[in-house]
């Protein structure tokens, strides 16, 4: 909604956005700048951000974006600023030359410097009576504040900007009296005001002059007004301790308030996630996991340490991915907190996890033996999110090994944990199960049961959340995909794409992006679909993603942009024997398509064994759906090398199987081709 209005606004009329101090940024104003910089290329805006030299922007540098690096003020410049500020007052060229040694080019130093030797009535000031640094120029001009500079002090623990009404709460002096302080400091420029007391709002003109009083303080003092402040806000100011448990919970950390500022950190986590600022949230449960690990050891506290590495850990497949270093540590020592406080329940969700990572990293067989594992104990432990957890990770394992029927049956088993709410409350994970059943009903040859899963998956999402909108996108885009509906999926991979770069969810956006360029490919533009899957499959892989799907599909399209030769390279990626992560679901389809490019080369013979040994790997599976695939190409084949009958009775044998999805392009064609047979 801020970049549409940004960009409408530069169609009105043209635009200049200044943004300063990037490095201090929150990760949501950065995706906001992003949004910016990135679709700003055609609009008359410039926009114009300033970071330290420190700051690494997010996002790559296009061909229309300038990173200029400032370098300190000449001589030349920091004359012509030291006349502005002093402006009709003379300075002595000894004092001028002085100032240009000591400012070293810096433009705040030059000005503050500045200001101090007129504040000093030194014009004439011997160079050795100059502050020999910006932060002795500050707290010289800070001092000859007066009493003022306790109330600036104040202000600077308050933060870079402080309203005057929570000033005064905190620091209950004369309204007179505070007022002329504030005065003072505003004729000094050291703060900017907005608003008139009791309404205004004071900003400090620069970082560098909020820190110098604060590190002024004694650390004792500091550690008061903040605790002091924490107090005033949770008592008398609840409009900003709701928009901002954040403030709340900084002010009880720095007055050494463990207990609080761990309460608070936790209630900014849940605050940031409910309006789906992941990352926010993610940083402020780490801030509460900091602060608890400087409380002594016990059974108390591992259970603390234990609910917030489990938040954590909702956070991190969102903002890093779920095979990530940082995911997989997590859960490391989640799970060995579990284990040493006895807690089953959370064992079982941690596990189940674990199991999920490593399907997802494409070790099967560890996924594999988890999930037999965590059924086990999550069956003892009788938690009914769990066992939907579990069940849903059985489905996988099961999938990938080629066992459909055994995916069918745990899927099943788990329904009433999937479809009850009350039972499982995890909306984003309870998309996942009927997406995956959706897959695995066309897979068995239901077409129509796909659908109807597909459906339900569909509506369950909240279209108020944008990770459930990415991920059931995500969901359908491939089940549509394999129902060969490629404009649905192009329109859900394409909105999933959006909505994952825009939120900063790497996973769902490298998901997203091969299906997309699936979709993309086989509606005709099968370079752009190339290039699509590649970036996809290289930001997975740089995740610990790995998933055969996506290989095989950039073989497909590789042969539909006339690449055979990469398309056969590609299509050995998979079929390389003795793989510890081949998935066996996928082999039929891989086998089929290099029949496919065998056959392209006039190579038939082989070919016609790669479809045989499709043929019989589906039908060793049940995937009815592969079967109906690599009959279709066989009949083909036998077709053109006069085997005509042949091709009819195999091809029609599988065809009368089917008792749905007769709308389906795959039984058209084979509908089609066994029409041609029967003439």
């Amino acid at each position: 909604m801020l970049v549409e209005w940004v960009l409408g606004a530069a169609r009105a009329q043209p635009l200049v956005i200044v943004i300063e101090d990037l490095h201090w940024a929150d990760a949501s104003t950065l995706e906001v700048v992003q949004l910016l910089a990135e679709q700003g290329a055609t609009a008359h805006l410039l926009l114009l951000c300033t970071a330290r030299p420190e700051f690494r922007p997010q996002w790559p540098l296009r061909a229309h974006h300038t990173q200029l690096t400032l370098n300190r003020l000449s001589a030349r410049n920091v004359r012509e600023m030291i006349a502005q500020v002093a402006a009709h007052n003379a300075l002595t060229s000894e004092t001028v030359d002085t100032v240009i040694e000591r400012t070293g080019g810096v433009p705040l130093f030059v000005e503050e410097l500045t200001r101090a030797v007129l504040e000093s009535d030194g014009a004439k000031l011997a160079g050795r009576e100059i502050p020999v640094t910006l932060h002795d120029s500050l707290m010289a001009r800070l001092d000859r504040l007066g009493p003022a500079k306790e109330v600036i002090q104040i202000g600077a623990v308050i933060g870079g900007e402080f309203s005057y009404e929570l000033l005064h709460a905190v620091h209950p002096v004369g309204t007179e009296e505070i007022q002329s302080a504030l005065r003072s400091a505003t004729d000094a420029e050291l703060v900017y005001v907005r608003g008139i007391a009791p309404e205004a709002t004071y900003r400090f003109k620069h970082a560098l002059i909020q820190d110098a009083a604060y590190e002024a303080l004694l650390k004792s003092r500091r550690k008061e007004l903040h605790g002091q402040l924490a107090r005033t806000i949770d008592e008398k100011f609840p409009v900003l301790k709701e928009a901002h448990p954040e403030v709340v919970a900084r002010h009880w950390s720095e007055a050494g308030e463990t207990a609080q500022a761990i309460a608070a950190w936790t209630r900014a986590g849940k605050a940031a996630e409910s309006r789906h600022a992941f990352k926010e949230a993610q940083q402020s449960y780490e801030q509460a996991l900091v602060l608890l690990s400087l409380l002594p050891d016990s059974a108390e506290r591992d259970l603390h340490e234990l609910d917030h590495r489990q938040s954590i850990i909702r956070m991190l497949p969102v903002t890093s991915g779920f095979s990530s270093p940082a995911s997989v540590d997590a859960r490391a020592r989640a799970i060995a907190l579990a284990k040493k406080s006895g807690n089953l329940s959370q064992l079982v969700s941690l596990l189940h996890d674990t199991g999920d990572a490593a399907y997802a990293a494409g070790d099967y067989e560890s996924a594999a033996t988890l999930a037999d594992q965590v059924l086990e104990l999550a069956e003892r432990d009788d938690n009914p999110t769990n066992l939907g957890l579990v069940y849903d990770l059985q489905v996988l394992v099961r999938i990938v090994r080629g066992d459909l029927a055994g995916a069918e049956e745990h899927f099943v088993r788990g329904l009433k944990f999937f479809e009850d709410a009350a039972i499982w409350p995890l909306p984003l994970v309870r998309l996942h199960p009927f997406g995956i059943a959706s897959r695995t009903a066309w897979w068995l040859g239901r077409a129509d049961l796909a659908r109807e899963r597909l459906a339900q998956m569909m509506a369950e999402a909240n279209q108020d959340n944008p990770a459930e909108v990415a991920l059931s996108g995500c969901l359908g885009a491939i089940s549509y995909l394999l129902l060969r509906e490629n404009e649905r999926a192009e329109m859900l991979a394409a909105q999933a794409l959006e909505l994952s770069e825009k939120h900063q969810m790497p996973q769902f956006a490298e998901f997203a992006r091969c299906y997309l360029g699936m979709a993309r490919a086989w509606l005709g533009r099968p370079s752009e679909g190339v290039a699509l899957i590649r970036q996809g499959i290289a930001g997975l892989t740089a995740i610990g993603t790995h998933n055969d799907f996506y290989t095989v599909a950039l073989a497909e399209s590789q042969a539909l942009s006339g690449a055979i030769g990469d398309a056969l390279e590609t299509i050995e990626q998979v079929l390389q024997p003795n793989r510890p992560d081949a998935a066996k679901i996928f082999r039929p389809e891989a086998f089929r398509l290099r029949g496919e490019l065998q056959t392209k080369q006039g190579r038939r013979e082989p070919a016609e064994a790669d479809f045989r040994t499709a043929l019989t790997l589906a039908q060793s599976m049940g995937a009815k759906a592969y079967e109906l695939r690599a009959a279709t190409s066989l009949a083909r084949l036998l077709r053109d090398t006069g085997r005509r009958d042949e091709a009819r009775t195999m091809l029609a044998e599988i065809y009368n199987w089917f008792t749905e999805g007769f709308d389906t392009a795959d039984l058209k064609d084979a509908k089609a081709l066994l029409d041609e047979l029967a003439t």
